[in-house]
């Protein structure tokens, strides 16, 4: 190990840099609500008015959910699923929690029911630590990448409130109306219609389920979509599975640009699953598990026949028309789809309405884009400086003394 030892580093066994202990009982009967977390092994889930554990405090589980690492400033009280870090040994404690998170202690874990994991396995494990004033470099730019990944994730649950807010407005508003009407479906402008999906549908449809091959079609071959494919953030085209080359395509079947898919069968979270097909650049075919439905174009733009299915209101109604376990395996039938109410605006209006919303998703991806950007960064910076393979004194912050 020492050939590899980065300069100034320390290597050793885990127990020499980080005595982990058991943590406590503390029976819900005796919790008196209070500023300090307990905390188990899947993370904070009670307060109490005083911590067994002083602060600051990591603690990480030791029985059930492995791998999960929780640093607390304040002090705490750790339940007896955890570990926790009795004894930091001089070595900074906000350091201590990232090693421990990229350490993986999750792999350490045995058992074929519920996982433990064995401290004293842990203890006797070869690491190498950096020097206090590294550690506290390493903390503090960690820190801030975390703290930026978290003021992205808040400002994606903003957008995705506004969109939803704007999204309900349009579809019962509309755009510059002051006239309204009552109707099966609540109050919609007065130069509104309602109608029910099937007339405004040209077709509505299901696929079919052949033996396929696991792995995903490859360009110029013919695949059937997974459930999968269809999710709320949009049409997923690589969730596919090759059509095996003795089955002939069914063109008839193909995915093209203006389908509008709902899942049809599944995990009750999974059914009545709405995204819009945009373009059309694979040959896809249908499952039996996704319905397809193509508007007439001339009476209903498809983005906002997508817009109203994965409304609020709409999606209230396509729950309580499931069918089969609610707690299990849910089905919607084309028959319910079909007699779906839809109010419907303009031709004109509807193609505004989807523009605007389209206007607020474009900037929701871009966001998840920067986000999906800081998570693989901090990944990547995790590896590097948590393993010596990039010095904080090379071209990174540097933190403050």
């Amino acid at each position: 190990m020492s050939r590899n030892l980065p300069e100034g580093w320390q290597s050793g066994k885990f127990g020499a840099f980080i005595t982990l202990q058991r943590g406590f009982d503390l029976p819900v009967q005796h919790r008196k609500p209070g500023t300090f977390h307990v905390v188990a092994s899947n993370g904070r889930i009670d307060t109490h008015m005083e911590p067994k554990v002083a602060g600051p405090a990591v603690v990480t589980g030791r029985s059930g959910t492995l791998g999960k690492v929780f640093y607390l400033a304040d002090g705490c009280w750790p339940l007896n699923t955890t570990l926790y870090v009795k004894d930091f040994h001089g070595n900074d404690p906000k350091f201590v929690a990232w090693f421990l998170t990229h350490f993986q202690l999750e792999r350490f874990g045995t058992g074929t029911g519920v996982p433990t994991l064995n401290r004293n396995v842990v203890h006797d494990v070869d690491v190498i630590f950096p020097p206090l004033h590294e550690q506290r470099r390493i903390a503090e730019i960690l820190s801030s990448v975390d703290d930026a990944i978290a003021a992205t994730r808040a400002v994606i649950e903003q957008t995705r409130k506004v969109k939803q807010g704007v999204l309900e407005r349009l579809l019962t508003k509309g755009i510059g109306h002051t006239r309204f009407k009552q109707t099966e479906i609540g109050e919609i402008p007065e130069g509104w219609e309602v109608v029910r999906v099937e007339d405004i549908a040209a077709s509505i449809d299901s696929g079919w389920s052949p033996d396929c091959e696991k792995v995903p079609a490859r360009e110029g071959e013919w695949g059937i979509l997974k459930t999968s494919a269809v999710v709320w953030e949009g049409y997923q085209p690589y969730e596919n599975k090759s059509l095996p080359s003795y089955l002939k395509e069914r063109p008839e079947l193909q995915v093209k640009a203006g389908d509008v898919l709902v899942t049809r069968a599944g995990p009750v979270e999974r059914t009545g699953v709405v995204a819009l097909v945009r373009s059309t650049p694979q040959k896809l075919m249908l499952s039996d598990k996704i319905i397809r439905i193509r508007s007439k174009t001339h009476l209903c733009a498809p983005g906002f026949l997508a817009l109203w299915l994965s409304s609020s209101r709409a999606q209230s109604e396509i729950i309580r028309k499931k069918s089969g376990m609610a707690q299990s395996q849910t089905n919607i039938s084309q028959k319910a789809l079909r007699e779906l109410y839809i109010p419907l605006p303009p031709l004109e209006e509807q193609e505004h309405i989807v523009t605007t919303v389209q206007t607020l998703e474009e900037s929701f991806h871009a966001q998840d884009t920067e986000l999906r950007a800081l998570i693989e960064n901090k990944s990547a910076l995790m590896s590097d400086l948590l393993t010596g393979r990039k010095r904080v004194t090379d071209a990174l912050p540097m933190a403050a003394e």
